[in-house]
């Protein structure tokens, strides 16, 4: 590399560069006419110069950026403190609002039952009667007569406030004697006396005493008791001459729900005495058809019968009308009915005095089943029984 220039040889090439000839005077250096070695000297001295400015003018260029950059991002960085302090106090009051939430509020606490009201409206149905809670949930102990009122109670304390359930496992049923029923069946009547648990039972009874008897004759005595324990055991006694009619009712409670049959023993089939049996081995007494007029040809049989009465004036007599099971019920019924009557009417036409009843019973005792299709055997149903009181 080139030596140095010094100062006198650079003030020397300024003056020569300013003389009018350019030549080269006092010593002076021209660029032009310097040789290859002089110029790499000089291009390193623009070089250092240029090196040199930029040297002074970058630091204040880069310091201003570098301050504009710091701040933008101090104001960045303070902003974002700022919003992640908006968030936290944000998220910090969502985990406060969760929590009360979470709390249980004991304002809020649920409505217990009125133990003190359950207690008075048990106390105003029967003694002894008792009420506790737990929770809400309504205990219940005490005796009460049956089940019907054990139920009804326990609806009634369901359907008070707060409750939302009943145990009743100490609401127990009282016992009480065993339902009975004793019937005591005759020729003309039948008797029902005893005690039943329910209504219903009793009615089934009774429809099966109707169902062989007539109305009339069936005297029920029978007393609903709820508290009897079922089933109703039926005991039959009484005695009667009507074949029919004893099997009819030894079979008449049997089958029945909450119906037991006893003991029969006392139920008696007797024979005819020899008016009842000469009386009803008469010739049939003949009918129109579908009709209660007495045929001309049965004169002489209603004529046999009211001197048999005139015999004995003392006696009591129901006179039966009993049709077939062809038509209606309620036909058959007003058709037996009539048909006993005006027999009655004819025996009173003959002079008979004695105390007569005239009593239709339609289809209920019929002596031939209504599947026999034979029209001898169907006529065996419609006929005049009579049988002594």
């Amino acid at each position: 590399m080139a030596e140095a220039t010094t100062d006198d040889e650079l003030e020397r090439g300024a003056a020569g560069a300013a003389s009018p000839s350019g030549g080269n005077r006092g010593g002076g250096v021209a660029l032009a006419d310097e040789g290859p070695d002089e110029l790499p000297a000089l291009l390193a001295f623009a070089v250092g110069i240029a090196i040199l400015t930029i040297g002074l003018i970058w630091p204040t260029i880069d310091g201003d950026d570098h301050r504009g950059g710091a701040a933008t991002a101090a104001a960045t960085a303070e902003a974002d403190n700022e919003a992640d302090e908006g968030d936290d106090e944000d998220g910090a009051a969502e985990d406060d609002a969760d929590a009360d939430a979470d709390e249980p509020d004991e304002a809020a606490a649920p409505a217990l039952p009125d133990i003190a009201a359950i207690q008075a409206l048990l106390d105003g149905e029967a003694d002894g009667l008792g009420a506790d809670g737990d929770g809400n949930t309504v205990v219940l102990t005490g005796t009460v007569p049956d089940e019907a009122t054990r139920e009804a109670l326990i609806a009634r304390v369901e359907g008070q406030p707060n409750v939302d359930s009943v145990d009743a496992t100490g609401l127990v049923v009282a016992a009480g004697a065993e339902a009975a029923v004793d019937v005591t069946a005759a020729q003309v009547s039948i008797v029902l006396a005893g005690t039943v648990p329910d209504e219903a039972t009793r009615d089934a009874i009774v429809a099966r005493a109707v169902a062989v008897y007539a109305e009339e004759q069936v005297d029920d005595q029978l007393v609903v008791d709820p508290s009897a324990q079922p089933p109703a055991t039926v005991t039959i006694g009484g005695s009667m001459t009507d074949p029919v009619l004893y099997n009819q009712v030894v079979e008449a409670f049997a089958g029945l729900d909450g119906v037991e049959l006893g003991d029969t023993s006392g139920f008696a089939l007797e024979e005819s005495n020899d008016l009842e049996a000469a009386l009803n081995s008469l010739e049939p007494i003949q009918f129109a058809s579908g009709s209660a007029i007495v045929q001309g040809e049965s004169a002489p049989i209603l004529d046999e019968a009211a001197e048999l009465l005139l015999d004995n004036p003392d006696v009591a007599l129901e006179i039966g009308g009993h049709t077939d099971s062809i038509g209606g019920d309620e036909g058959n019924q007003t058709l037996s009915e009539a048909r006993a009557q005006a027999v009655l009417a004819e025996l009173q036409a003959r002079g008979v005095e004695n105390d007569l009843t005239a009593v239709g019973f339609g289809e209920r005792r019929l002596k031939v089943s209504p599947d026999e299709n034979d029209a001898a055997a169907q006529q065996e149903n419609r006929r005049i029984e009579f049988r002594i009181v």
